[in-house]
């Protein structure tokens, strides 16, 4: 299967990693890294957390593993993307595969408030 077509990754987004978490709960992030060729799909799909409560994705990010930069990026669960001064925090982590071999992420976002 070939990969996601460059000219559909057309968005830049900073991933920011969870420091640390005060008593309260309150985050500290990282300065971000930049990912670059990557595609933001506003999303309504719902799915369910640990809690087996349902959530309603706001949006889906499309991580190739060829033309994505940088490359070998790991995307975990309550990660923080910022895309047009927008947070969101990735509730979903899907690798798709094309026969034995990754071929991208979907990665569901929902608001991060």
């Amino acid at each position: 299967m070939k990969p996601i077509p460059k000219r559909l990754l057309i968005h830049t987004v900073t991933l920011h990693k969870v420091a640390k978490k005060d008593a309260w709960g309150s985050a500290t992030l990282d300065e971000g890294t930049e990912l670059t060729y990557v595609r933001i799909e506003p999303s309504s799909k719902i799915v369910r957390d640990k809690n087996n409560a349902e959530i309603q994705l706001a949006a889906t990010l499309f991580l190739d593993c060829k033309y994505s930069c940088p490359a070998g990026m790991e995307i975990q669960l309550d990660d923080i993307v910022v895309f047009n001064g927008q947070k969101l925090r990735v509730q979903l982590v899907e690798p798709l595969y094309a026969e034995k071999k990754l071929h991208h992420y979907e990665i569901g976002l929902v608001k991060y408030a």
